[in-house]
């Protein structure tokens, strides 16, 4: 005699009708407590996106998980989303990353791959400049505490943007305000890219009408 018989054996036979019975009001037991769920099922929300200040080549930027950027390789970073989230991180990382104070490795192919409008003129400048020392690169006075973005032209899910950004700097705040840059970036083959040569900042007197983007910790 098999396992299986033998186990089946040890048990009694009910009645057909009573196995009938029972799995109808099993059916029904489920159906009840199907019809008693709420059918507004809550949504899942996604958790609010982090963005935090990091220094990097040049300087400070932003950077976010979800907004970008999707790839930071060899000083450089590349891949922001196609929104004004992914537009405000691109002004951040891009201008420090073609500055003097990157370094030739890094301005270099920002300006070849990243950039728009005068990337050739803006490249034959810093080569001409001296290096810049470190102290220079990340020093207090010039480094930033925190990050503030504003659109101010354009479509950040469209083809041009125009992002306005504020830095806290101590060379600003010894001035009496912030510093001030409005960096004007197209979308192209699936990135944004920095107009260049970028405009020199101007002293801004608060964050008014401004979004926080990022703050050193």
């Amino acid at each position: 005699m098999s396992l299986a018989r033998a186990i089946d054996d040890r048990h009694p036979r009910r009645p057909r009708h009573a196995l009938a019975a029972a799995g109808l009001t099993t059916s029904l037991l489920v159906l009840g407590l199907a019809l008693s769920a709420p059918t507004d099922q809550a949504e899942v929300v996604a958790p609010p996106d982090v963005v935090s200040l990091t220094r990097v080549p040049g300087g400070v930027a932003a950077v976010s998980q979800r907004h970008g950027p999707a790839l930071i390789e060899d000083g450089r970073a590349a891949g922001f989303t196609h929104d004004e989230l992914g537009a405000a991180l691109a002004a951040s990382n891009l201008p420090p990353r073609v500055s003097s104070a990157a370094g030739p490795a890094v301005y270099e192919a920002t300006l070849t791959e990243q950039a728009w409008g005068d990337p050739a003129g803006m490249l034959a400048r810093l080569r001409g400049e001296l290096p810049a020392s470190d102290s220079a690169a990340s020093g207090p006075p010039t480094a930033a505490r925190s990050l503030y973005y504003r659109i101010i032209a354009g479509d950040p899910r469209g083809d041009y943007v125009v992002v306005s950004l504020l830095a806290d700097t101590e060379q600003a705040r010894n001035a009496g305000g912030l510093a001030r840059v409005d960096l004007t970036l197209r979308w192209d083959n699936g990135d944004w890219r920095l107009r260049v040569p970028t405009p020199r900042p101007s002293l801004h007197p608060d964050t008014t009408g401004y979004v926080l983007l990022g703050a050193l910790p």
